[in-house]
């Protein structure tokens, strides 16, 4: 129970304080432009991303006990959450008969999942400090398949789209870069048996945990509250998606492979909590991008969000029984 209202807490109070920032901003009694704002919010999550969550991957790398082989398939069940993810929201948008900008906001919905901020923390803190590097690998390929699969699939519903799908954007992103390296530099310390400091496990959950505050804080600064009513429907469809449908197709997957066998089933617990996590704040940029429906994406985002309060409950009941 401590470790439920300990991760509630500190989702929903990041997220919170960077609305009520914002809020502060907007109404005049934090004097600071809308240009400073947003550089402010740029430069949270680049920290986020490019510095504490890197660091923290290699330094649980390093510190795992001879890795096993099987590790390798994560970055494989990541891949495949997403585009089943995607496939379901397309057929829920066909049952819900969507039009196409709505199409695409929900098949957004589906797919970008909120590993990096909330999953991540999640695992940290339900599973301890080892979780860090699985993570890690699940999300290997996700940078690279969002901007080089999934935006091209979101153009393609926009009113704007050429006719037909373009995947020519297929490229090493960045962020793909930094992990990359990142994990190759804890493998490699990992093989090469180097002694790991005692300080570095506390300090990769450190940085876990700060990463998702300024990430989570960073959104908030960015935070638009739709009305959740006119998108009920669309909404309890992604939540079926993303709590329901996605986990129960990856969760066996990782059981075939012999996850519950690995390490305590640690890997196990970590791709059942990876592949019930809500929809990312990404999944808000397509639609702004190429003029889908940004408030049906923004209104999912919210409620499967808000959605935490019940499905990490029912996560802490499931994972030892796994």
């Amino acid at each position: 129970m401590d470790r439920l209202l300990l991760t509630l807490g500190i989702i929903f109070a990041s997220l919170t304080a960077g609305y009520a920032f914002r809020h502060a901003v907007t109404t005049g009694r934090v004097r600071l432009s809308g240009e400073a704002l947003a550089l402010a919010r740029r430069c949270l999550q680049t920290t986020a991303v490019f510095a504490l969550i890197p660091v923290s991957a290699m330094l649980s790398l390093w510190g795992l006990p001879s890795p096993d082989t099987r590790l390798l398939a994560l970055p494989l069940l990541g891949l495949t959450a997403w585009v089943w993810g995607g496939a379901l929201s397309l057929l829920f948008a066909r049952l819900l008969r969507l039009n196409r900008a709505q199409t695409g906001s929900l098949y957004c919905c589906g797919t970008f999942t909120n590993i990096g901020a909330v999953g991540s923390l999640v695992c940290v803190l339900f599973l301890g400090e080892s979780a860090i590097a699985l993570v890690a690998l699940y999300r290997l390929c996700e940078e690279l398949f969002y901007f080089s699969v999934s935006f091209p699939i979101a153009r393609w519903y926009s009113q704007e789209h050429g006719g037909r799908l373009s995947f020519r954007n297929l490229r090493f992103d960045p962020i793909l870069k930094v992990v990359l390296s990142a994990l190759l530099l804890g493998i490699a310390l990992n093989l090469l048996h180097v002694p790991r400091p005692e300080f570095c496990g506390p300090l990769a959950s450190g940085f876990m945990i700060l990463a998702t505050v300024l990430f989570l804080f960073a959104i908030g600064l960015s935070l638009k509250l739709a009305s959740l009513r006119r998108y009920t429907r669309q909404s309890l469809a992604v939540c079926i998606i993303k709590f329901i449908g996605v986990p129960l197709l990856i969760t066996g997957l990782a059981r075939c492979i012999g996850y519950g066998n690995v390490d305590n089933g640690l890997p196990l617990k970590v791709v059942a909590v990876l592949s019930a996590m809500p929809v990312a704040m990404t999944a808000l940029v397509p639609p702004s991008l190429f003029r889908l429906d940004l408030d049906l994406a923004n209104a999912c985002w919210i409620f499967s969000t808000l959605a935490l309060a019940a499905v990490l409950p029912a996560l802490l009941a499931i994972l030892p029984r796994l």
